[in-house]
């Protein structure tokens, strides 16, 4: 039958049945590890692996000469070497995880003899590593080095063909053929000039782009010899566009000094219409209507003149510097000229036949004024006759015949200038010699009327005369008397020294001048009072009153001389005053 174990045999039995799968758990963990530590190698070197077949083949591409036959084709590798690099720096970052794992795993020590292996296969990684990238920068450097000379060369054909295109237009012989299509080709050259000066950086980054090139490629035929001769065509160029712009400017002179030329003809053409067509009237109003067509006339000759003077001046420069126009210039500024001289001897010989016509109808007006004036001073004189040769008559007499005296002298004068205008007038037109003698005749006939009626009035007077002349000297003193004191009378006084002293002299000058006309007072007093003598009708009692009035002005006038030299004292002593003590403030 069934017999029960026993119980320490059975946990003996468990016991060791716990220590053998212990044992085969522990076995299996170390079992576990060494593939974990197996597959981490492996998978190490299998990486290493993929990196290094990675890198050989981009050594195999960076190590390529092929660095493009153009700008097209060095851009475009450019652009992929560019996209490498991304590819590069993308792969950096997990074969440094990579190579950390090997360095971690050598350190580990557990790996046995596979240890020395993973430390050579990270060294040899790391070094493949930095030399691809050196390798890298070198191809990136020979791109753009090969960028640059493509660059270079591009550029450089751009600029030659635009220097072939400009000096088409910098060495064009066309110079217009008038002012209108000369100045419009000048506009388009300083355009072409200014497109030239605006070169001139292109050129110079031309030079600059040779010098950051590398010997190797900077002294290729391609840039040692083709920048030079575009640097010397370049200079040409701007040489022949300052030529043509010297011709365009002289054309354009010349088409502007043909122009002026042309306009200042044709002011004179019709100018000269208008003088051969004008006849010299024989009226004296048309003869000042025509005057002031010629008065206008003369600022547009003095106008007219300087644009020919200028033409003149403008073509003797032509003539010293133009090589093809020169007939042309000088038969334009001949027959300008010419034309010029014809017609100011024309103006000058209508102006001078319009001045003797106007010379001789002044004349006659002149004439024809003067013997009015004279038979008026003549009238008057006759209506003098009624008048008696009382002291009312001569008063009369003095009124109507005031001014007389001065109007003679001016007669007199005129008739002397007459006379000599007519003699003058007779020796310019003998042809008007009959005419003009007959019109001097008739003026001094009436000059003479005039003096004798005159003479003979004075000669009916007798003693009146006398009487007219004291008149005549009263009315002198009181206008002398009324002057003087008003300038007596003055109150204005002296603001300084100098002002005192020229005040005080002028009032001393104003005595004596005061005591030269007392005689005059004395002896016109005296005639008076003869005069007035015993008369007692209105118009003696009138004069005795301007006599009484007369004595007391020259009385008033001495007390005002008084206070006047007075009161100027007493300013210069004042001013005087302030003078010294001005000076005794300053010590």
């Amino acid at each position: 039958g069934y017999q029960p174990c026993d119980p320490s045999t059975v946990r003996d039995r468990v016991a060791q049945l716990e220590l053998g799968y212990r044992e085969l758990v522990a076995l299996a963990g170390r079992r576990r590890s060494r593939l974990e530590e197996s597959r981490r190698f492996w998978k190490f070197f299998w990486d290493a692996g993929e990196e290094e077949a990675w890198m050989g083949e981009q050594e195999r591409l960076l190590s390529s000469e092929d660095v493009g036959r153009d700008l097209t084709s060095s851009l475009r590798l450019l652009s992929q070497h560019v996209a490498f690099r991304g590819e590069l720096s993308a792969r950096a970052g997990p074969l440094e995880e990579a190579l950390a794992r090997g360095r971690a795993l050598v350190a580990q020590g557990r790996s046995g003899t596979m240890g020395p292996e993973v430390a050579r296969r990270v060294e040899e990684v790391e070094g493949r590593w930095k030399a691809l990238v050196e390798l890298a920068a070198q191809r990136e450097r020979r791109l753009k080095e090969a960028v640059g000379f493509f660059q270079l060369q591009a550029e450089a054909t751009d600029v030659e063909r635009w220097l072939e295109d400009t000096s088409r237009l910098a060495t064009s012989p066309e110079l217009g053929h008038d002012e209108y299509s000369t100045r419009s080709l000048a506009r388009q050259h300083r355009e072409v000039q200014e497109e030239v000066r605006n070169h001139q950086p292109t050129i110079d980054a031309l030079q600059e782009q040779a010098r950051a090139l590398p010997p190797a490629l900077a002294t290729r035929p391609e840039v040692a010899q083709r920048l030079p001769e575009l640097e010397r065509r370049y200079r040409e160029l701007v040489a022949r566009a300052e030529g043509r712009s010297q011709e365009l400017e002289d054309a354009l002179v010349f088409y502007t000094m043909r122009s002026e030329a042309d306009a200042c003809g044709l002011w004179v053409g019709e100018k000269e219409q208008w003088l051969h067509a004008m006849e010299v009237p024989a009226k004296l109003e048309d003869l000042e209507v025509v005057q002031q067509r010629f008065e206008t006339l003369e600022p547009e000759m003095n106008t007219l003149a300087s644009r020919v003077a200028a033409v003149n001046r403008v073509a003797q420069q032509l003539l010293a510097t133009e090589r093809g126009n020169q007939e042309s210039i000088r038969a334009t500024c001949q027959q300008l000229n010419t034309r010029w001289d014809r017609f100011r001897a024309l103006a000058d010989q209508k102006k001078e036949a319009l001045t003797s016509a106007l010379n001789i109808q002044n004349f006659h007006l002149e004439c024809n004024e003067t013997t009015s004036w004279m038979k008026e001073k003549t009238k008057v004189i006759e209506s003098t006759q009624g008048l008696g040769n009382d002291l009312a008559g001569v008063m009369a007499l003095q009124r109507k015949l005031s001014g007389m005296e001065r109007d003679l002298e001016a007669i007199q004068g005129k008739v002397r200038d007459l006379r000599a205008e007519g003699e003058k007038l007779v020796a310019e037109h003998p042809e008007e010699k009959t005419t003009l003698s007959s019109r001097l005749t008739a003026i001094e006939g009436v000059w003479e009327e005039l003096r004798g009626s005159l003479r003979r009035r004075e000669e009916s007077l007798g003693e009146a005369s006398k009487l007219q002349g004291f008149l005549r000297d009263l009315a002198a003193f009181q206008a002398w008397l009324s002057r003087t004191q008003r300038e007596v009378a003055s109150e204005d006084v002296p603001a300084t020294l100098a002002e005192a002293e020229r005040s005080l002299s002028q009032h001393e000058s104003m005595r004596k001048e005061i005591a030269h006309y007392g005689d005059d007072y004395r002896a016109t007093r005296a005639v008076g009072h003869q005069v007035t003598r015993g008369q007692t009708d209105a118009q003696h009692v009138f004069l005795q009153q301007r006599l009484e009035a007369l004595d007391t002005g020259w009385e008033e006038l001495g007390r005002m001389w008084e206070n006047r030299h007075h009161l100027l004292s007493q300013a210069f002593a004042f001013q005087l005053f302030l003078r010294d003590a001005k000076q005794v403030e300053g010590v």
